[in-house]
């Protein structure tokens, strides 16, 4: 999940969102929802539903968190090509998933807390030279 929110914020943040409506029937396209922390709160109840439903059943349905050993019966490697791994090989590419996932976790909490101490988003702290939070140089 933190993978994902840190690819999503540095994709919104550059200006790349999707085409149409979030909500027809409220009139939100995905273009009025703004960067960072507030966005959350533009989504509508029904949207921010859908999205924990759906990390729900992948998580206790598709891939249960009570299965520690990383196989899901999926394969590791190209799509649509699967390749099985065993040994140290694969306890080393296990190991590196979970660093990768504790620095998205870290990622999405720096811009969290960043934007909370200066009230900017990521892209306008480097836009303004203000990433250390004191402002610029």
């Amino acid at each position: 999940v933190a993978m994902a929110a840190v690819v999503g914020m540095l994709f919104h943040n550059a200006g790349i969102e999707f085409p149409g409506y979030l909500s027809k029937e409220m009139g939100i396209r995905f273009s009025d929802i703004p960067d960072g922390m507030m966005g959350l709160f533009s989504v509508p109840l029904a949207g921010i539903t859908q999205i924990f439903f759906f990390c729900g059943v992948c998580e206790l349905a598709i891939w249960p968190a009570s299965n520690y050993s990383g196989n899901y019966g999926t394969g590791y490697g190209r799509p649509f090509v699967p390749n099985f791994l065993e040994g140290d090989e694969l306890k080393y590419k296990l190991d590196m998933e979970l660093n990768q996932g504790r620095a998205a976790m870290m990622g999405i909490m720096g811009a969290l807390v960043g934007e909370a101490v200066t009230g900017q988003t990521l892209a306008e702290q480097v836009a303004s030279g203000n990433l250390i939070g004191y402002g610029p140089p």
